[in-house]
């Protein structure tokens, strides 16, 4: 050291010399004399095996010191550091612009204050054991290099690049800032200080996903992003202001493709180099889109390295797959248009089957229908006896023989229920049939050649019959075939009744024995009389 000091030296290297101690005594003279020393290096001793060395306490007094450099002096397993050095108590000299103190520290992140140093540039801790990140920075807001590779950030403070204000280039590989970013809330605000940040190097985090607003700052001059060998699935989100970007780093993440949302995220951002190696791309007909976009673009600067997994399950390379797109998009056609036409098939017979089914029992589905519409409006079903005695089901047509016919039987002593008499106003039509052949005992129908016509007469037959298969009245009905009407010419569900059921002639030759209005009457008036064996 006595040999050193005597000469101006500018640039001194003491590398990889197995230096165990500097004395202390020895340390300041030189620290004092050297007055023409710039650049200090001492790398690769076993300085820090034992403790902190002199070195950090005098290099304060080399007035003229730029460039200083302690790093890896510590050999022995870290698992053993007994006496952490610790960056936080040593003064370094104004001159400084450069100061590398790296692999030879531990300890928790404490608040760092540094004095009088607005000089320094770069800063440059690397691969030290810090076992948290929840202190800060301040008295260097002239840095503009600042590398925090290799710490354990799992607890992580959202000032800790605060104080630097002025930073361009932030290298935090391989810190622990997935665990970090989740741990810490409001996460998003971490790079929030550091908006003329023109590099930025998050590498091998573990990290999931970026925080919400991470890189949505109007960073002035960003440049390039390194997000390689992380657990990423989606492209991150950049501010719209930003159109410096010159290069985005995703290699070794797992993205498998990008959707449309992440392609326009990456259009609004100019013309940006994307690095994507090593993800684990899919070929599929599902990133049919991500895939004519890598064939349009120019973008991708390592397409030739990119590797896809086909639904095969077979790795083919990226370029091989784009230079055949037409005919993969032609096979995801077939894939996509067989099951389609298929399933279009399908519907369309099920749909006629439907069809078919609801027209053969349209009355049945309507009367289930109505039925539950009644319900749904709290109706509630005759528990006493009957209001009327029968309800006539007639066409319109023939009123006035209805009429007679209804004043006759009403004569008799009958409650009788007619729809131009006894259906309430402001009802549909359907509810007030279905009322009415619930509140009788019996239904009567006039068929007449006008009444096989009308379409009511017919939904009030169907109706009249799904009630009595429902409520077990078969013997409900009485039919009165006023007209001379052939069994051929009645509906169906007439027919199923006529063989079941009692019908009434009305006369039409008073010549013939017993064919006469009084017996006719007769014969209502005894069916009527008639009680039914079941009751609601």
């Amino acid at each position: 050291m006595r040999y050193l000091w005597s000469i101006c030296l500018k640039r001194l290297t003491l590398n990889n010399l197995y230096i165990k101690d500097i004395l202390m005594y020895a340390m300041q003279v030189f620290s004092i004399k050297s007055t023409c020393l710039e650049y200090l290096e001492i790398s690769e001793n076993t300085l820090f095996d034992k403790g902190s060395s002199a070195v950090f306490f005098e290099v304060k007094n080399l007035e003229n010191l730029k460039v200083l450099k302690i790093i890896r002096n510590w050999r022995t397993s870290r698992c053993k550091r007994s006496q952490p050095s610790n960056l936080y108590s040593f003064v370094f000299p104004k001159t400084l612009e450069e100061l590398h103190i790296e692999h030879n520290m531990a300890g928790d992140m404490a608040n760092a204050k540094f004095k009088h140093n607005e000089n320094l540039r770069v800063l440059s801790l690397k691969d030290n054991e810090m076992w948290s990140c929840i202190g800060s920075f301040t008295g260097i807001i002239n840095v503009e290099y600042f590398d925090m590779s290799g710490w354990r950030c799992e607890k992580l403070s959202i000032n800790l690049l605060y104080g630097f204000p002025n930073l361009k280039t932030l290298k935090a590989s391989g810190s622990h800032l997935g665990k970090g970013f989740v741990n810490l809330t409001g996460a998003g605000s971490f790079l929030s200080k550091n908006l003329k940040l023109q590099d930025i190097n998050l590498s091998s985090n573990r990290i999931s996903s970026i925080p919400d607003g991470l890189f949505l700052r109007p960073f002035e001059k960003l440049s390039s992003v390194n997000m390689s060998y992380n657990n990423l699935t989606i492209f991150p989100k950049f501010h719209a202001s930003i159109k410096t970007l010159k290069i985005i780093d995703l290699t070794f993440n797992s993205i498998t493709h990008f959707n449309n949302e992440n392609i326009k995220r990456i259009k609004k951002l100019g013309e940006v180099n994307l690095l994507l190696r090593g993800n684990p791309f899919q070929c599929s007909c599902k990133t049919i889109q991500f895939l004519k976009w890598l064939s349009e673009t120019n973008r991708v600067q390592d397409i030739l390295d990119l590797t896809c997994e086909t639904e095969k399950a077979s790795r083919r390379f990226m370029s091989d797959v784009i230079s055949n797109l037409k005919t993969f998009e032609m096979s995801c056609q077939t894939k996509f248009w067989l099951p389609f036409a298929v399933s279009l098939t399908s519907i369309i017979i099920f749909s006629m089957i439907l069809t078919v089914v609801f027209f053969r029992y349209k009355y049945a589905v309507e009367y289930l229908l109505l039925r539950l519409k009644m319900k749904m409006r709290n109706y509630k079903e005759l528990t006493q006896d009957y209001y009327y005695d029968a309800f006539i089901s007639y066409s319109h047509t023939d009123l006035e023989w209805i009429k007679q016919f209804h004043d006759k039987i009403s004569n008799m002593g009958f409650e009788l229920c007619l729809d131009a008499k006894n259906f309430i106003g402001g009802k549909p039509i359907a509810e007030n049939v279905l009322n009415a052949i619930d509140s009788s005992r019996k239904v009567i129908f006039v068929v007449t050649h006008n009444f096989l016509k009308s379409e009511w007469g017919s939904y009030e037959m169907e109706m009249t019959r799904m009630h009595a298969f429902q409520k077990g009245r078969e013997d409900m009905v009485i039919v009165v075939v006023k007209d001379n009407i052939k069994i051929t010419d009645m509906p169906d569900v007439m027919k199923n009744m006529w063989f079941k059921i009692t019908c009434i002639q009305w006369p039409d030759d008073d010549n013939l024995p017993y064919n006469t209005e009084e017996i006719f009457y007769e014969k209502m008036k005894m069916s009527l009389k008639m009680k039914e064996e079941t009751t609601i």
